[in-house]
């Protein structure tokens, strides 16, 4: 800033921007392993988006996947670092043993897994310290043709061989517990849309950013995703005990086991925008 009288400067100082909150692993640089236990205490490495120590992002279906001591050449986990591009996370979608939809996703939150079937627990503690106006990320697609609809898709017929879409969305929620998603081989429960609704069991959704991809992207596209504030003259959010989500899909409806086998989607570089 410059105070000037008759055009001379008679005072001048610098303000610098805030450094804002940083969201863990958002460069997407830091992976490990986590031990996943079945029913009959069989111990699994099973890849892990955080760095070692730090219980921040989850996915699901690699849990299912990475039954095999490690051994990825069979079955590739759907949320890994990606081979050429070290630093990224890759999601990808399969038809697992010829028949089972498996989409690929990323959140912040924990995965369960038993039986045949998954619950994504979405939500993490976060110690905010300001209002974020959007947040930044960047993503590459592939988007092709619904191949497969669920069986307990209740708008199956609609959705066969239409233009499937991926997605990522953001909330900043004020809960009392994680909200819990299950689906697999059994008719899926506790879908919701931060876009749809303001409040769950849980507590409340204070705000959402929401970014739906139409369209392939071969190359890195950065993302702005403006929050839409339900609650805009709350103060900042609280950290706890639940208050962040993020979440990203190679197929919106992926937790019907409707989308398109063939999705991929990489992301990287999650940032704040104030």
């Amino acid at each position: 800033m410059r105070i000037a009288k008759d055009g001379q400067t008679v005072d001048s100082k610098e303000f610098a921007t805030a450094a804002g909150d940083k969201i863990p692993n958002g460069d997407m640089s830091g992976w490990s392993k986590r031990i996943w236990i079945d029913g009959s205490n069989n111990e699994y490495p099973i890849t892990y988006p955080n760095p070692e120590g730090m219980k921040v992002w989850d996915s699901g279906n690699n849990a299912f996947l990475e039954q095999n001591n490690g051994e990825e050449t069979l079955f590739t986990p759907l949320c890994r670092q990606d081979e050429t591009e070290p630093g990224t996370a890759r999601l990808q979608a399969r038809m697992v043993l010829g028949f089972v939809f498996a989409p690929g996703n990323m959140f912040t939150g924990d995965f369960d897994y038993s039986g045949f079937s998954g619950t994504v627990n979405f939500g993490k503690p976060y110690a905010w310290t300001a209002r974020p106006r959007a947040l930044k990320v960047r993503y590459k697609a592939q988007v092709g043709k619904i191949d497969k609809v669920g069986s307990y898709d209740p708008d199956k017929d609609s959705y066969k061989d239409q233009p499937d879409r991926a997605r990522i969305f953001v909330a900043v929620v004020n809960w009392k517990a994680q909200h819990g998603v299950t689906s697999g081989m059994t008719e899926p429960a506790g879908m919701w849309d931060p876009a749809a609704k303001t409040s769950l069991d849980e507590g409340a959704i204070l705000g959402y950013g929401d970014l739906v991809i139409t369209q392939t992207a071969t190359g890195w596209v950065e993302a702005t995703l403006p929050f839409n504030w339900y609650a805009k003259d709350a103060a900042n959010p609280a950290s706890a005990p639940f208050s962040l989500v993020i979440s990203c899909a190679t197929s919106v409806r992926g937790d019907y086991l409707t989308g398109c086998s063939t999705n991929t989607m990489q992301v990287d570089d999650f940032e704040w925008v104030y």
